[in-house]
Order: C-alpha cells, then structure tokens, then sequence
C-alpha cells in the first residue's frame, strides 16, 4: 500500500514544473555556474586592478618628502629591483585585504585637488598621501566623513610603528569601502616600504653596516599542506551548508504541496476516505521527500565527480585530486542522514500547517535555522574530537571537511554518521506520531484553541513570543553594547522581558498568580535554597570547566567579559541592585514564569527542565557561557517544579549572582579549585534537592508519567491545597 502511494505521489511530482525546476535542473546548472563565475570574477577583478592607473593627492607640509618617496618607489619598480621584505605590524595584518598582485611598475598618477577629502569621498581620487611633520602627527586610524585614515608611525602602542623624533610621517588615507581604493593604499604601501627598505640600507651601509638587510635574518617558509588538502579545504568547508541549501529550498517546494497544499485544496480528506491508513500516507508522503532529497545529493556529489575530479571546469589546483571516485562515493555515503533529516523536519513543518500560505511562513525561520549546523567548519579551531560530533548536521559538516583534506578519523566520522542517523530515525517517528492527529490532517480555517484563547492558545504561541523576544535582544544588544550596563539592564530586562511578560498575560488572558506560580512555598525550602547556592555554584564552575576542555576559551576573553559585566566607576551597592535583584525577579518572570507555564502541559518534568535551562543559557548569548548559564537554568527550572513557586528560584538566582560578584571582588581563584571543590558543590547540590523534595508541593497541571502518584485528578486539589498552604 505504501508502495502505492509513493509512486502515486512521485509521478505528480514528476509532472510538477516547479518541482523539476528547483529540484533537478537548478542543482544541475548551479554548481557549475557557481565555479564559472566566481573563476571568471576573480580572474577579471584582478586584471582590472592590476592594469587600472590610480589616482592619487598629496597633501601636508612634506609634500616633497612623499614624492621624492613616490619616485623612488617607481624607479625600483621599474628596474624590477628585488623588493625587501619586512615583517608588518599587527595593525598592518589586521587592515590588509586580499587585492590582486603587485604590479612590476607603479601606476599611479598625481592629481591637484583643492580639498582632498571630498575628492576622495566622491571618487576622483583612490588615495590621499600626507604628510606630517612631527608636530602635525595626529592619533591612528580617524575617521572623518566615512574616510579611513591609515597611519604608520603616530601613536607608542604596540600596533603602531614607533615615531622617531625629527622624522616626518606619511600617511595615507583610503576608502576601505571600495576595492579600488584599498587595492590602491595595499599598492602603495607595498611600494613606499620597498624605498624606505632601499634608504635605510643605504644610510646603515654609510655608517659601516656590513650585510645588506634582507641578509640580517633569513626567514623561509615551509607548507606542509599539499594543494590538494588546501583545495579540499577551501571546498569543504561550505559543501554541506551548499548541499543543505539545496534540499531545504526544493525539498520545501515538495513537501508545501505534499500535505498543506492538499489541505488547503481539500484533496487530502478524499484520501482519508479510502482503506488506506494515516501512517501509510505520511510514510508515503515522507518517502517522496526523501527521494528528491536523495536524488538532490546524488546530483551534487556527481557534480563534484563530473566537473571537478575529471576537470571539466576550471578549479583550484589540487581540488581534482581531492574529488576521487571513492571521495564522491563515500561523500554520498555521508550526506544521507542529512538528507532524510531535513526530509522530515519539512513534512513536519507542511503537516503542522494548515494551508500552503501558512507553511510557507514557516518555511524561511526554519531554514535559517536549518543552515547554522552546516556553518560549524567556518568555526576556527572546533575539532570532530570534541563535543561538536554529538551535533547532527554540524559533526557531518566537519567529517566532510576533514575527508576532503585527507583526513579520516573513521571512528568520529563513524560517530557523527550514527548520531545524525538516529536523529533522522526520531524525527521519523515524531512526524508519524504527530502528524496522525486529527488536527494536523484536517484542514480547518481555525480550531479549538483559537477559538478559546486563553491559556490554549498561549502554550501554543509562547515559543514564537520567546523567539521573537530573542531576535529583539540580539538587535538591542547590537546598538547597546558599548553604552552604560545600567542602562544595558534596564532595557533588556524591565522593557523587553517584563514588557513582554506583560503583553502574554494580557493578550491571552492569564491569572499572574497561577501563570508565575506566585505561590508560597513550605518554611523548609528556603533552608535548601541556602544550600543549594555555593552548591549551584561550584557546580556551574567546575561545568565551565569542562566545557572548555573541548571549546577553549581564551583568559583575554574572559577578561573582557568581566570587564563588561563589572565595569568600574559603578559602586557595590549598585551592583548588587543591578546583577542581583533585578535578574533574579524579571528574569524568573520570564523564564520559570511564563515559559515554564507555557510549556508544562506539553513536557514531562525531565524535557522540561532541560528546555527551559537551554532557552535560558541561549538567551545570555555569550557562548562560552551557555554550558554553566544553562545549568543554572536547569535548576531553577527544577526547583520551581518541585515546590510549586517561583519565589525559591528567585531568592536562588539573586543569591548565586550576589556569590559571584563577591568572587571577583575578593578575586577568588575559580581556576585553581580542584576536583574535592566540585565533588563537595555536587554533594551540596544533591542535599538541597533532597530537601526541596522531601518538601515538595509540586508544580499544578504537570505532565506526569503514567506510574506518577500525582497523576490523577482526584489526588491534584488536595496537592494543590496543600501547596497553597
């Protein structure tokens, strides 16, 4: 019967325009047009750059010195002298941008402007040559009217030159913003060093010197990458995150049509009708969007094999040599579970809406999201030997980088394979489950809960609500971060958290005492929250730990962040008011508050508990922070849950945050506590949940297993009374 149904459906596929369209032909052309054209650019940009003549002013008190320099640097380029090479500074590194070769003769050309800057701002001219005497040196790196100002030489820190009394500065001046101007500052610069280098060796010659300069230190360098591994890099790293591409957007197309469109067009009842069950439907429907995904890997990884491994199309050298038979096969191999994963996550997302258009809203947020494990090779320094092969789609991003560079670590690659594998098995079942109910196969303009409101509708909208709360906190956060943490703490937590919180029990509408759990908790909890602090605490460290054994952290980023968070010229007391007592009330609120509330009809304790600490550590951003911030979350989660109240979880936040701040003021050495320190805030922790649950007045409404003793109704009222005191 499945069978049926799957060549049934495949053949309306097959005479879907759209579908062959996206599905077949444009992963067929893209590919090679994509190695074409980004060939042809390059080579066409470099040429542009290489033969364009620049223009060019010079300005300040030593002109002359800058075209006497500019001479110089023309007549060495012109003789083909052998340039002298210098180590750049770390400014130079940093502002030096990928521009074609260095051209064997300088073409620029000296142009009279009576105002250089609006002549450079305008486009007249590529670059701005000044300069300076001593007393005209100005700080490194203005920005004036959106113009650049590269300084060699003005300032003693330690990405400058250094400045030499008596000795004059030439500075120049470019828009980073146009590649002709920054091809033309990478050029000159590149030619003022080779004379400066020649003045300098002339003037050490005279007083006696006895090598020449490039004989002082003789560096030579050896790559130990062949151009295969370097080709196969520069391939792999964004093949899955183009592969993935790929089956999102066509495999979209297939499965907006497969089910929301058949609800939308009402043909999916006339199926229900007949003898064939729901689960053969969906394994069906499942099945066809697995084949064009399937079908859609097997196009790109014959392209890679066609066009590449038999050099049909002009690619990096060593990058055919990356492309064998058995790499494609094994590639292939590879990318199946990849596949069959996003095949389900889109048939999930067509059964859960309810007509095409709505789906289709669905669609862009999931592909954003979709993409971000197959961004994990562009990570510098994230290794298939840590924690990240525990990742679906972004353990086999890297597997695939790794064997297209020559390196087959078969058991993590075997790992990755399996976890991805079982990751497309669940969804499977999920789909199957979820998609059964009548709900989500019946096609209905509106159901039950939107017709209710209330609390039905609310624990099935929260999710959006804290994602959008998120995508505002990242913006914010974007415009913020530079200004007064005070300020930073305001907005974040009193307008976008508890304005926030405000607008669901609003528009929903929710009794606040029931929806924040605003109840009073029995006298012995509180004896447990003062335990559990230090115990929460030490936890959290020795988990940051040990998280940055597979992710480490630099200390200098550890610093910044504490300065950040512990800025100077904020005084204790407001510290503690900021840090302390504002995030344990508005940030409770939101998360052990309305998100708890939201989702605990729909979660067991254990998935809830672990949901709401992971939004929790997400929301902090930072992400060497997310392991201990999530932890932390996970057990305020749990601590509400057991006593029915948010008040502890609250007192426990507050209490936590307060203990740290005392640490870095008293400069406690967290780094150098031992294994018995974390052994003893395990042991701490396990006390207070032992109490919290001899204790326990749990939390009302919870999805509870079948063999809980809470599950039944006539037992909750009395849980209920007994919790409200």
């Amino acid at each position: 019967m499945i069978k049926t149904l799957f060549l049934a459906e495949l053949k309306m596929v097959l005479r879907d325009r759209r579908i062959l369209i996206t599905s077949i032909i444009l992963p067929l052309l893209v590919t090679p047009l994509m190695f074409l054209g980004s060939s042809w650019n390059l080579k066409r940009r470099e040429k542009v750059l290489q033969t364009m003549a620049y223009r060019y002013a010079v300005t300040g008190s030593q002109a002359d010195v800058v075209r006497s320099m500019v001479i110089l640097a023309k007549e060495l380029r012109s003789t083909n002298r052998e340039p002298v090479q210098l180590p750049e500074s770390k400014l130079e590194k940093r502002r030096r941008r990928p521009t074609a070769a260095a051209p064997s003769t300088l073409r620029f050309d000296e142009r009279s402007c009576t105002n250089a800057t609006a002549a450079l701002a305008a486009g007249q001219i590529h670059l701005i040559i000044e300069g300076l005497a001593e007393g005209e040196q100005r700080s490194s790196g203005t920005n004036t009217g959106g113009v650049t100002a590269s300084t060699r030489g003005t300032t003693s820190d330690d990405e400058s030159e250094p400045t030499v009394r008596g000795v004059p500065l030439i500075r120049l001046v470019y828009r980073a913003d146009r590649d002709d101007s920054a091809a033309a500052m990478a050029q000159i610069q590149a030619a003022l060093r080779e004379a400066r280098a020649l003045l300098r060796e002339k003037l050490l010659h005279a007083h006696g010197f006895p090598v020449r300069f490039k004989q002082v230190a003789v560096i030579g360098e050896t790559d130990l990458a062949s151009q295969r591994q370097i080709a196969g890099l520069a391939i792999g790293r964004g093949l899955t995150l183009l592969l993935l591409l790929f089956i999102l957007t066509s495999g979209a197309v297939v499965a907006t049509d497969s089910l929301a469109g058949e609800k939308e067009r009402g043909t999916l009842e006339t199926l229900l009708t007949t003898a064939v069950g729901r689960r053969d439907i969906l394994a069906a429907k499942s099945l066809v969007i697995v084949a064009i995904a399937l079908v859609i890997t097997l196009i790109q990884t014959l392209n890679l094999l066609v066009y590449v491994g038999l050099k049909l199309l002009p690619v990096p050298p060593g990058l055919a040599a990356a492309i064998t038979p058995s790499i494609a096969i094994l590639l292939f191999a590879l990318f199946l579970p990849i596949a069959a994963l996003a095949a389900n996550v889109l048939l999930l997302i067509s059964g859960y809406a309810r007509s095409y258009k709505e789906a289709q809203m669905y669609f862009l947020p999931m592909l954003l999201v979709g993409l971000l494990p197959a961004l994990a090779p562009f990570l510098p320094g994230v290794s298939l030997r840590s924690v990240i092969a525990l990742v679906p789609v972004a353990n086999l991003a890297l597997a695939a980088k790794e064997i297209l560079i020559g390196s087959f670590d078969w058991p993590m690659i075997a790992l990755s394979w399996i976890v991805t594998a079982v990751a497309a098995w669940w969804t499977t079942r999920l789909g199957l489950r979820v998609l059964a109910a009548e709900r989500l196969i019946i096609a209905a303009q509106s159901d039950a809960a939107e017709f209710a409101g209330g609390f039905a509708l609310f624990e099935r909208q929260v999710w959006i609500w804290f994602g959008v709360i998120w995508a505002a906190l990242l913006i914010v956060s974007n415009y913020i971060e530079k200004t007064d943490l005070r300020l930073q703490i305001i907005i974040n937590l009193l307008v976008l958290f508890f304005g926030s919180c405000l607008l669901m029990l609003r528009r929903y509408p929710l009794d606040p005492r029931s929806a924040l759990a605003l109840r009073a908790p029995r006298p012995a909890v509180w004896l447990g929250v003062l335990v559990a602090v230090p115990g929460g605490f030490l936890t959290a460290v020795g988990l940051f730990h040990l998280a940055n054994l597979i992710l480490p952290v630099s200390t200098k980023m550890t610093e910044s962040f504490n300065e950040a968070v512990f800025p100077r010229g904020i005084s204790t007391v407001q510290l503690v008011f900021f840090l302390t007592v504002l995030p344990g009330i508005f940030e409770e609120i939101a998360f052990r508050g309305l998100l708890l509330h939201g989702l605990h009809r729909r979660l067991r304790p254990p998935a809830l508990v672990l949901v709401v600490g992971i939004a929790f550590g997400i929301f902090h951003v930072t992400l060497f922070r997310f392991v201990p911030t999530a932890c932390l979350g996970a057990m305020f989660a749990a601590v509400t849950l057991l006593t029915g109240s948010i008040f502890p979880a609250m007192l426990w936040h507050a209490l936590s945050n307060a203990l740290g701040i005392l640490a870095f003021k008293l400069q406690l050495p967290e780094n150098e506590l031992n294994a018995v320190c974390y052994l003893c805030g395990a042991g701490l922790l396990a006390i207070a949940f032992w109490i919290f649950w001899r204790h326990r007045t749990p939390y009302p409404g919870l999805r509870l297993s079948k063999g809980s003793p809470y599950r039944n109704d006539s037992v909750q009222p009395r849980i209920d009374a007994d919790a409200h005191g």
